[in-house]
């Protein structure tokens, strides 16, 4: 099987409102093959079977990172000091690639707040029961400079029309309640970003939620799970197979140096629907130490 030739951009991202739901890297990667498909594209015609021509990280705060998912033990944290450093989700990369995990911090990436809501019936166009038929709806403001990684094949996209898709995902509202302005942004490459660092390392962590399982360059892995369960939003047939995963910030032990790990997957039901089960990874020092297996 050929091997493409991928590069690896950042992108900042101005929201321009709230969003209702977290952008996960396979949510925008759903986002933006729809859009790709509603121009006739068939650069996924055969996405399961092939390499991935296209690999998006979660939604991440500038110069960060997640904070491995590894045991307690293996960060040489003291008793004492358990309970406060879980509370710690974030690290810098150059901490992370320099295997300086201590250094974790505690940040404020997004709030969140509950907002309550009147449900309209569109048949009538009134609300239901005696007038008022409220619910509460969570709602998630950035409030520090929000960025995807981007890691593409250059023989099937291009920076331009990468950042023409994702602006017309920020201009249409990403994820639930985009119809009533949620999840709108404008997006933009960060030029100064020249990469990762190339760490000498078998340790490599994930910047989304990854499919791990049939992968034979692993020999550890370290993880959280994480469910999906995706639905289509214009279907017949609207609910798809629920799928388990590997979530982002897990860890994994690599017998070879690798860009990204995981695989595809279909999970539709009766009809086509694209899962990306891939995750850019990237490398950090750690010698293994505090794990049972190493």
């Amino acid at each position: 099987m050929k091997r493409l030739k991928m590069k690896l951009i950042k992108v900042k991202i101005t929201p321009h409102s709230s969003f209702v739901t977290f952008p996960k890297g396979d949510t925008i990667f759903g986002h933006f093959a729809y859009h790709t498909f509603l121009e006739d594209a068939t650069v996924f015609k055969n996405y399961v079977e092939e390499k991935p021509k296209i690999i998006f990280s979660d939604i991440l705060p500038d110069g960060y990172l997640y904070k491995p998912t590894l045991p307690l033990t293996a960060f040489g944290v003291e008793e004492s000091e358990k309970k406060e450093f879980r509370k710690k989700a974030w690290i810098a990369t150059k901490d992370l690639q320099n295997g300086e995990l201590l250094k974790a911090e505690e940040l404020s990436f997004y709030k969140t707040d509950i907002r309550t809501r009147n449900s309209l019936n569109r048949m009538t166009f009134s609300t239901g029961g005696e007038g008022f038929d409220p619910f509460s709806l969570e709602e998630l403001t950035f409030i520090y400079q929000p960025v995807i990684y981007v890691m593409f094949d250059e023989e099937s996209f291009d920076k331009e029309t990468i950042l023409e898709r994702l602006n017309l995902i920020g201009k249409v509202g990403f994820g639930k309640k985009g119809s009533i302005g949620k999840g709108h942004f404008k997006a933009e490459i960060d030029n100064e970003f020249k990469g990762f660092e190339k760490k000498k390392s078998e340790y490599y962590m994930t910047l989304s939620p990854t499919i791990l399982n049939k992968q034979p360059h692993i020999k550890k892995a370290y993880y959280n799970t994480f469910n999906r369960f995706g639905k289509s939003h214009s279907s017949a047939t609207p609910f798809k197979k629920p799928l388990l995963m590997a979530d982002s910030g897990a860890v994994v032990k690599l017998e070879e140096r690798r860009e990204y790990i995981g695989r595809a997957i279909d999970n539709g039901i009766n009809r086509q629907s694209l899962v990306q089960g891939y995750s850019i990874v990237v490398p950090f020092r750690f010698d293994g130490k505090g794990l049972k297996d190493g």
